[in-house]
């Protein structure tokens, strides 16, 4: 009989009584990710940016409102397991096991735990992006540019069948 740890026996039975949904909130006006060219994160006073340039696309911009934990994995390192249900968009992870070792280990107060959510978004070659925070939304010219993203993807298909 091997030794197995407490916790480990504690989580697995956690995990094993919820399934963890992946339920995407926004849709960048994009599902394209060859169209990803560059993100750049910011933070000031716990409000987060996550600012995304896309070819012939304004930039799109992600807040992430009392940011408590953000990560970002490269995309080498992505596991279909981690990009599922978050492909160029912005998803909320339920009963995330994540979330909750998080605010266990750091003693989050119960009034603060139940305002905290667990996003993630793929972005590609930008790797995956995953943040802890009371809310999340989007901002800026990009939000408005779903229409126009359309329309310049029918353009670039119908030069691509003309050229090639």
């Amino acid at each position: 009989m091997r030794n197995v740890p407490i916790s480990a026996t504690i989580d697995s039975a956690i995990l094993c009584g919820m399934a963890i949904d992946i339920v995407p909130l926004i849709l960048l006006p994009t599902m394209d990710a060859e169209r990803f060219e560059r993100c750049s994160f910011s933070l000031q006073d716990a409000v987060s940016l996550l600012t995304i340039t896309m070819t012939e696309l304004p930039p799109f911009i992600i807040h992430f409102h009392k940011l408590r934990w953000h990560r970002v994995t490269p995309h080498a390192q992505c596991t279909p397991v981690l990009t599922q249900g978050c492909q160029m968009a912005v998803a909320e992870v339920l009963n995330s096991p994540a979330l909750r070792h998080y605010v266990t280990r750091e003693n989050v107060p119960p009034e603060q735990v139940r305002a905290l959510h667990h996003y993630r978004i793929y972005l590609g070659a930008g790797g995956c992006h995953e943040a802890f925070a009371k809310s999340v939304y989007a901002s800026g010219p990009g939000k408005m540019s779903r229409a126009y993203a359309k329309f310049a993807n029918g353009v670039r298909q119908r030069f691509k069948s003309i050229s090639g």
